[in-house]
């Protein structure tokens, strides 16, 4: 059974500068994570692993569009800007 994002309960969030190069997370997920919530000011390439680089050929999230992914225990999350503009990602651990 599918659950809607609606459910999750918030847990840590934490925050990255979306630059001119690959930034990940300071912190790996907590290993009860399974979902996050990711909201970035700036349109961004995203790379999710235990030890991500985002680039030119990852996935694309749109500026202010939230997005929620599945990731791996222990995992962390990498950011790129698209554009010549740094912004800010927040990306909140999720549970159930």
């Amino acid at each position: 059974m599918n659950k809607s994002p609606t459910t999750f309960l918030p847990g840590t969030t934490q925050t990255v500068s979306v630059a001119g190069s690959s930034a990940a997370t300071s912190n790996a997920f907590d290993a009860q994570t399974r979902e996050v919530r990711v909201v970035t000011t700036v349109d961004s390439y995203v790379d999710i692993g235990s030890s991500p680089t985002a680039a030119s050929t990852s996935l694309i999230i749109p500026a202010y569009t939230v997005e929620y992914f599945k990731v791996p225990s222990g995992s962390k999350i990498a950011f790129l800007r698209v554009g010549s503009t740094t912004g800010t990602a927040r990306i909140t651990e999720l549970s159930q």
